[in-house]
């Protein structure tokens, strides 16, 4: 694993890691690699520090016996140089099926292919890589092409840690197995959707990170977009993994290139100040865009993807709109919300008589949830999945590519930043 050492790893990976443990999913050793003077010792105590920090799903104490039954050691060496994978080679004698995880910046990916193919790693290793992957549709595909010229297409899994989440799978179930839903969400009911991403917490830790990527290419290509494609995309034709990625990427093949008055970019109080960030940086924190997804049932509804850092609430949701239908009906009394964060549910706002005004108001009436994967978070679902080759997690090539059409005006637009409050809504 490179990158263990780092935030990622402190926040995911290593509570990753004792997940699969206790699931009784982890008996093989686990490797961090790094360019930094760290001994093994140092590698436990990151992971000692990383699960002080964690709540398993289950709500149960971090269990010490399972803590010191991981094999968890470490390897000094730099992903671009090709004695690190010898060095692994030689470490992993007689492993099988190795997996090598990038937590790494994507222009170092190629270079850890050319470092698995030209080593003595087995022909089956395996790479996951971490988002975003490329900084464009032309790079993303040239990327691809550059790793599968070393490794096989089946060898490499690209992370979108959202669609290992639980509650996203069941956006697509929920509304693709229920008449109820399936008959309503579409453009003869619904006004307008909403896809909201709002985070209370900033970037401390991360600034050089952030200055390289901003809001849009953090989350918004990758999390919100193949969001919003779960919410949205028809069911897939059968229950094979290769249906569901046709039918994801093909809806997003369908929402047009967002247009440049249709985006509000934000930038917090403060940003500028945090370390290994510009004093005069235009990297946005916030961003508000309208989308339109041409095909028959979305035809003409409006959608807002909206996400930002340093807001007023943590909160990941998809939100229907439902038309109008009566005289006295609100907007907001007629909704369907399905919320990933803080609590998964799926829930209907409906209007309802106000028994003293005798007025309506709207209701949450019903809700269901929460959905989890059991005691696996969803990097350890991926994990698990990637150790035994299935790829029903990862993202696909021609959805990364339709991503980053849709954002790609964008890219080079210089579009004026608003800045805001910390603790607010965002840009008024």
């Amino acid at each position: 694993m490179f990158g263990l050492t780092g935030d990622l790893g402190h926040k995911k990976l290593l509570p990753a890691i004792y997940d699969l443990a206790v699931d009784g999913r982890l008996d093989i050793p686990v490797i961090g690699v790094g360019r930094s003077e760290h001994s093994d010792a140092d590698l436990r105590s990151m992971l000692d520090e990383a699960l002080a920090d964690y709540e398993p799903a289950g709500g149960d104490p971090i269990d010490a016996a399972v803590v010191s039954s991981i094999d968890l050691t470490y390897l000094r060496g730099d992903s671009t140089e090709t004695d690190v994978y010898d060095a692994l080679a030689e470490r992993l004698d007689g492993c099988r099926d190795p997996l090598l995880y990038a937590a790494l910046p994507p222009s170092i990916f190629g270079s850890v292919a050319r470092g698995i193919a030209a080593s003595s790693l087995p022909p089956t290793t395996r790479l996951v890589v971490e988002k975003p992957f490329g900084d464009s549709a032309e790079s993303a595909r040239d990327l691809y092409d550059e790793i599968t010229a070393e490794l096989p297409a089946d060898q490499l899994f690209i992370v979108d840690h959202f669609l290992a989440k639980a509650a996203i799978e069941n956006i697509l179930t929920v509304r693709t197995v229920n008449p109820l839903l399936d008959a309503v969400l579409d453009a003869d009911h619904v006004d307008a959707v909403d896809v909201v991403m709002s985070e209370t917490g900033g970037v401390d830790g991360r600034g050089s990170f952030y200055e390289g990527v901003g809001a849009i290419k953090d989350v918004v290509q990758n999390h919100m977009l193949q969001l919003l494609a779960m919410a949205t995309m028809e069911p897939p034709a059968d229950d094979s993994d290769d249906a569901l990625h046709h039918a994801r990427s093909a809806l997003l093949e369908q929402i047009a290139p967002v247009g440049l008055g249709d985006v509000v970019l934000g930038q917090y109080d403060g940003y500028r100040e945090l370390g290994d960030v510009a004093d005069d940086s235009t990297v946005e924190t916030f961003v508000s865009l309208g989308l339109t997804i041409d095909d028959p049932r979305w035809k003409g509804v409006p959608i807002t993807l909206r996400t930002g850092k340093q807001l007023a609430t943590d909160l990941t949701e998809v939100v229907f709109h439902l038309k109008n239908v009566g005289p006295h009906s609100t907007r907001n009394g007629n909704r369907v919300r399905f919320t990933v964060k803080p609590s998964p549910s799926v829930s209907f706002d409906l209007d309802v008589i106000d028994p003293e005004s005798h007025g309506h108001r709207p209701t949450t009436v019903f809700a269901c949830g929460p959905v989890d994967h059991g005691s696996l978070g969803d990097y350890a679902v991926m994990f698990d999945n990637a150790m035994s080759g299935d790829d029903h997690h990862f993202a696909q090539i021609d959805g990364i590519i339709a991503a980053w059409r849709i954002l790609e005006p964008l890219l080079t637009a210089d579009l004026a930043l608003d800045t805001y409050t910390p603790g607010s809504d965002g840009p008024t």
